[in-house]
């Protein structure tokens, strides 16, 4: 029996984030027989280990700390060595020198660098010397066309930030699984869990505790919302759904407490059950200032969620402005507010994004996204 291929997927952990997702979605959706799949973290197994491995896919946990210190590359490299892959896919940026360099170390011939995010910001924090050595196994890497982002955006900034002709790397946007995400309800209310009266209009914010994302522009939309909200029944409430470092859980927890309880926001932390909440939602927002290929927005869309968010490029190649979703500026809580109530208050106008979004995120099924990789993976393994 001819053996199959083995791929090594190396991220930091497989943690509840974008990226994770999308390499979980990815594993699940792969073609069945075609490639043995292996993945190694860098740090902690994390949350969504349990989930790869149900699938009878091992996650091998390699603590590389510092991820470029030689004696930490050469551990990764015996434990690389150990799996013995035909090829190695390396997500995120901060992974690239450690799972480029102990590949290379292991004997790997064939090796795939995947960027979801803008380049730029993880660049200025290395020296000259770090940039050097990953500017050097990533053109070698580009060269072959095994360089990735998952939006145009990033593509442009990791383009300009390794001076890299953009023609050289790939693009491969996210997807959505469109037979978990979807517009039918289904289970109990949640409105029954979180103690809220049936009618309460329900506001989403999915997002992990990170600058980024913007969290505290959604809590002052929430409190001008509110405010507005007289004489229209129950006040809507606010759930941000997503965990994240304890720094920023507690600033957020200290804004709760100065805006009080007129104000309903919820942290509800990291859930699991998006598929069945989502549905259930009014509106869903995105107040991010900086994205790669947001998968919570193509989440809203396929759950049928009215959406008020920022209009910052990666999003606005996944939707049209006005046609599929209301958009604002970053760090514009005053205009998010503005788009947030026109959805609860013009139901017309949210039916009609709702059903234009829903038709647009079919181009956007994860079973794409996978057909694209394992293209990919069949050209490089065909290489000599």
């Amino acid at each position: 029996m001819k053996q199959r291929p083995r791929i090594l997927r190396i991220l930091s952990r497989m943690a509840v984030g974008g990226v994770q997702n999308g390499v979980l979605n990815t594993l699940k959706m792969s073609s069945p027989g075609l490639y043995e799949y292996m993945v190694l973290c860098t740090k902690k197994a994390g949350k969504l280990a349990a989930e790869v491995e149900a699938l009878r896919i091992p996650v091998v946990p390699c603590k590389t700390l510092p991820p470029w210190d030689p004696y930490q590359i050469w551990r990764l490299s015996r434990a690389i060595r150990w799996i013995s892959p035909d090829l190695v896919h390396v997500h995120m940026a901060p992974t690239v020198i450690p799972g480029v360099a102990a590949s290379r170390l292991a004997g790997v011939k064939r090796i795939i660098i995947q960027h979801h995010s803008d380049y730029s910001r993880y660049w200025v924090q290395m020296n000259g010397l770090l940039r050097a050595w990953e500017w050097s196994m990533t053109r070698r890497i580009a060269d072959h066309g095994g360089l990735i982002c998952v939006s145009k955006t990033v593509a442009m900034a990791t383009a300009g930030q390794l001076g890299l002709d953009l023609a050289c790397l790939k693009v491969i946007p996210n997807g959505v699984d469109l037979e978990v995400f979807r517009p039918d309800r289904g289970g109990e209310d949640p409105r029954v869990e979180w103690q809220l009266d049936p009618g309460t209009p329900l506001v989403y914010h999915v997002s992990r505790y990170l600058e980024s994302k913007r969290i505290e522009d959604f809590m002052e939309a929430a409190s001008i919302v509110t405010r507005r909200w007289k004489g229209l029944g129950s006040p809507p409430a606010f759930i941000n759904m997503g965990g994240g470092g304890a720094p920023l859980k507690l600033l957020y927890e200290r804004k709760l407490e100065e805006y009080g309880r007129a104000i309903r926001i919820r942290l509800e932390g990291e859930r699991l059950d998006l598929a069945r909440l989502l549905p259930w939602g009014d509106v869903g927002v995105m107040a991010s200032e900086n994205e790669g290929c947001p998968n919570t927005i193509l989440e809203y869309m396929a759950a049928g969620l009215p959406m008020a968010v920022t209009g910052i490029p990666p999003i606005l190649e996944l939707l049209r402005a006005g046609q599929d979703a209301l958009v604002s500026a970053p760090r514009d809580a005053g205009a998010l507010a503005d788009n947030i109530e026109e959805l609860l208050r013009n139901r017309d106008r949210s039916r009609s994004l709702r059903r234009n979004a829903l038709q647009r995120v079919r181009q956007y099924d994860w079973s794409a996204t996978v057909q694209s990789y394992e293209k990919l993976y069949a050209r490089f393994l065909k290489a000599p």
